[in-house]
Formats: C-alpha cells, structure tokens, sequence
C-alpha cells in the first residue's frame, strides 16, 4: 500500500480558492462574505487566507532574511565610520550613531516590551465623558 496520490488539479485549485479568499479579505470582506463568495463556511474561508499568508511568509523568509543582512552591514558601516567622530562630541554624528543603534537593535529584537498599568477610576472617566463632550460641541 504506498501513499496517496496527490491530484495536481487539486492542488491548483486549493492555490486558487486562497488566493481569490486573499483578494476577498483585501478588499475588506468578513471571513462569513468570503465564504459565501466561495461556497465554504466562514472556518474554511478563514483557514483560505491564513495557508496563502503563511506560504507568501515562507517564500519570503529567504528574501527577507538577505535584506536584513543587507541592513546590518550598513548599519555597521554607518558605526564603524561615526563612532570615532560621535566620540569625540560631534552632536551629529552622534545623533546618526543613535537612530543607527536604535535600528540595529530592533532588528535584532533587543528592545523589552514596555508594559503600562493602567487603571480606569470614576475621574478618569468622567472626564473623558467630558471631553468626548466639549469635541462634540466643537464639531456642531
């Protein structure tokens, strides 16, 4: 007993049906119209676009992963060439040795998310309340 056989024309037209549901989703249809469109429920419309984007990522991940490298070697030539002049008190090398760190460093993902407490009191909104108000009044 060896494996099934995969029907090329199937494949073909799975490849299609995902990407008409990607235009469908572009375009700004619900997952439930995209599905209607297509003749699938909602579930199989939304697990359409989902195997077409992961496949656009995995073709990609290559290209990306160059221009990245790409990136780097810039940015490492911008530091290596501002660094010594930065060092010694140029404000706008400094400035470039900053915004190139800092892009260097998103890149590699070396920034901590920020997390924020935010709590909602009775003030706090009454007085978004009263705002919401006063641009309401404005825009009359």
């Amino acid at each position: 007993m060896g494996a099934p056989k995969i029907n090329r024309s199937d494949i073909d037209e799975a490849k299609l049906r995902q990407a008409d549901a990607v235009e469908l989703r572009r375009a700004g249809a619900t997952y439930a119209q995209i599905g209607d469109a297509l003749g699938v429920n909602r579930k199989t419309a939304w697990n359409y676009v989902q195997a077409a984007l992961a496949e656009r990522a995995r073709e990609t991940a290559p290209d990306r992963d160059a221009l990245i490298g790409e990136q780097i070697a810039i940015l490492d030539t911008v530091l290596e060439g501002l660094l010594p002049k930065a060092a010694k008190g140029e404000t706008r090398a400094a400035e470039v040795v900053l915004k190139a760190l800092d892009r260097h460093a998103r890149l590699f993902g070396l920034d901590a998310p920020v997390r924020i407490k935010a709590e909602l009191t009775d003030e706090r909104i009454a007085r978004v309340m009263q705002l919401a108000e006063e641009i309401a009044e404005v825009g009359q």
